[in-house]
């Protein structure tokens, strides 16, 4: 069906600067316009060049930001933003299967009412990047409130008392599969809820590991000893306590909150432990426990020389999961036993970014326009760890896959998560999270790309390391 308003909605996007003119030819070009449905409006229309590759986020943040600072001012510009912003939420649904055409299904098998259905399309883009999934559209009706818990829970009764049959059977995996992901989400936000009347003095604590560690840059601080010394060598622990002082002299002077200013206190490092040596390298994972008041929590760090062959050290704050499996898998020469063959270490690396900027590039939703307003004065900070992935670790040997096109290679992935940092409400930016999981590589003429199911792979290990970091340790997520 073609509706005369579409070509409307996408001529809005190039008169409001959106998009340029040749990415509306590509519209116009484009096999699949003749039959989509009524557009509900211009934000429908972008997330759709989005879904279809025709704009990238990249693009569409560049021409918001010209329309936002154009002089004299354009009048038009709250309309863009208002529109870019709606484009973002329906491309993170369209990233999740949540499309019109897993509403019409939910309609079509008698899950959802026609009232629910018609508010709900306006809500949702015409076309996923993944395939429309049921049980993920009806717990987001519930848990957006499109749909009342009430009837949800009358619906899955009935479905319940049904009598066994091929189609009884399928409409009650999908309810239930949905209640697992409403109780997950319920966990979830019950946990935040929870973290978040923690103690000031505990929140100043994971404040300074975030300067330390995270947030889009790790502190460090340099000197010379007579070489690479010991993780509890006197040098180190001068070291840190200045690189201590430091972050917590820099926390205090970008938390505007007086109240948790007051609380932030130059912490202490003890029990320091070396996880291990790599020699050619010539550098050093260490951990410790870092203490304010009664609160403690666990750092880590390295300790290497500035260039490859300088006698200068320096201290960098890291991330313990990554140091241990970084630094906890070497032989006695203190070389990775891991190197991710038959792949090799440098064209995993190369492929697993390619294939996570690709994922980016279609599902990053509105936060990343949130960029860290303050960057640290008193602490030094390194644009490698201040990359969306900082670090790749191979945990372990890489094994064939079972079509034998392939190789599964166990990851520990340094991941700096804009969402999660907005969620906290402050200005540092990025949390730092560990995901960890199996990633599968397939050879395409010569060169290594990540497979199919990358994504889906990527998208679960990234949701159970935000769960785990908001303390939810046994929340129901289906395969």
């Amino acid at each position: 069906m073609t509706s005369n308003a579409n070509p409307d909605a996408f001529l809005a996007l190039l008169t409001l600067g959106l998009i340029t003119d040749a990415q509306h030819d590509a519209v116009l070009a484009h096999p699949e316009v003749p039959s989509l449905p009524p557009l509900p409006g211009s934000a429908h229309a972008l997330a759709w060049m989005r879904v279809r590759g025709l704009v990238t986020q990249v693009q569409q943040d560049a021409a918001l930001d010209a329309v936002e600072s154009a002089t004299p001012a354009d009048p038009r510009a709250d309309d863009a933003a208002d529109i870019a912003i709606d484009a973002d939420d329906l491309v993170e649904l369209a990233e999740q299967g949540i499309t019109h055409e897993a509403i019409e299904a939910l309609h079509k098998d008698g899950l959802i009412d026609t009232a629910t259905r018609d508010e709900a399309l306006p809500e949702t883009p015409v076309t996923g990047s993944v395939p429309a999934s049921l049980p993920v559209t009806l717990a987001w009706l519930v848990t957006d409130e499109l749909l009342d818990k009430a009837s949800f829970e009358a619906t899955r009764a009935q479905v319940a008392a049904e009598p066994a049959f091929a189609m009884a059977a399928e409409r009650a995996r999908i309810m239930n599969e949905a209640q697992a992901l409403i109780d997950a989400d319920a966990k979830l936000m019950n946990t935040w809820k929870s973290n978040a009347q923690r103690t000031r003095r505990s929140g100043a604590l994971k404040l300074l590991l975030t300067l330390l560690v995270v947030g889009g840059g790790i502190g460090w601080y340099a000197f010379t000893p007579a070489g690479v010394p010991a993780c509890d060598a006197a040098s180190t622990r001068k070291t840190l306590d200045r690189l201590m002082f430091r972050v917590a002299m820099d926390t205090r002077m970008h938390t505007l909150d007086p109240e948790k200013r007051a609380s932030i206190r130059t912490p202490t490092i003890g029990t320091l432990h070396e996880v291990g040596y790599r020699k050619t390298d010539r550098l050093r994972g260490c951990t410790a426990v870092i203490t304010q008041g009664d609160d403690k929590d666990e750092m880590a760090y390295t300790i290497g020389p500035v260039t490859p062959k300088g006698d200068e050290m320096i201290v960098r704050g890291a991330d313990p999961t990554i140091v241990r499996a970084r630094f906890g898998h070497l032989d006695a020469s203190g070389k990775p036993r891991y190197n991710a063959e038959p792949i090799g270490r440098e064209a995993m690396e190369a492929a697993f970014r390619a294939g996570a900027r690709w994922l980016n590039a279609r599902s990053v939703p509105a936060y990343p326009r949130m960029r860290p307003r303050n960057r640290s004065s008193m602490v030094d900070t390194d644009p490698a760890r201040s990359r969306e992935i900082a670090e790749i670790e191979v945990t372990g040997p890489c094994r064939a896959l079972e079509d034998g096109a392939g190789q599964a290679c166990p990851l520990v992935i340094e991941y700096n998560d804009l969402l999660l940092g907005a969620m906290g409400g402050g200005d540092d930016g990025a949390t730092s999270l560990a995901l960890t999981g199996e990633f599968g590589f397939v050879q395409e003429g010569g060169n290594w790309r990540v497979d199919g199911d990358f994504a889906k792979t990527f998208t679960r290990t990234l949701l159970e390391a935000r769960l785990r970091r908001m303390g939810v340790t046994d929340a129901a997520m289906p395969q």
